[in-house]
């Protein structure tokens, strides 16, 4: 599986300087970047960064939507890095305390992001990177390959144990019946059998 690679950005610009240059407006161009890098990153992954952009600007008359969507941004990241074959480190509960604080959710984020591109060997932003993980793997299984049960051995039959299984068994059918479907009882099923007149 394929994915594209995200931006690798200073954490300390992101959180602080290009929001105090830009009278915040960079805080808002960050997060739908980060939204589309997630989309872009794993197909599975669904979001809207149009839509997650919309609920941290304008979300805030409902109060709710800003603080979900931080943190289901959060989780994004999280499925990112296991996907890129990480621990999941970033954690969205975190992330939206860190909100709170001087958004603190932005440097928290963005250095989380880093450390995945960081793992992937710094890709060129939009570059496709072949993801160790197959997505949709289960956690914790490398390249969506479950590990299966050990094949189990034939037991070798005693005579003793042959003798004591039931006939049905032995014939992989019901009571009565050849492994053919044909009855082992006299009658019009049986072919063998002379027939009485």
């Amino acid at each position: 599986m394929t994915g594209r690679a995200g931006k690798t950005r200073n954490i300390w610009l992101t959180w602080l300087v290009w929001p105090i240059l830009t009278l915040g407006i960079y805080h808002f161009v960050w997060y739908y970047k980060i939204n589309r890098e997630a989309r872009d990153f794993d197909e599975k992954i669904a979001v809207e960064p149009a839509l997650s952009l919309l609920a941290v600007l304008i979300g805030w008359i409902i109060i709710v939507p800003p603080f979900v969507s931080i943190y289901r941004t959060g989780e994004r990241i999280a499925q990112m890095q296991e996907d890129a074959g990480m621990e999941r480190s970033c954690n969205g509960w975190l992330g939206l305390v860190l909100s709170f604080f001087a958004s603190l959710h932005s440097l928290y984020y963005q250095y989380e992001l880093n450390r995945i591109w960081a793992r992937l060997g710094q890709p060129e932003e939009g570059s496709l990177v072949a993801l160790p993980v197959a997505v949709g793997a289960p956690a914790g299984m490398p390249n969506g390959t479950a590990t299966a049960a050990p094949p189990q051995t034939a037991q070798p039959q005693t005579a003793q144990s042959q003798a004591s299984e039931p006939q049905a068994a032995r014939s992989g059918g019901a009571p009565g019946l050849r492994s053919d479907g044909t009855s082992t009882k006299n009658g019009p099923a049986d072919a063998d059998s002379p027939r009485e007149g």
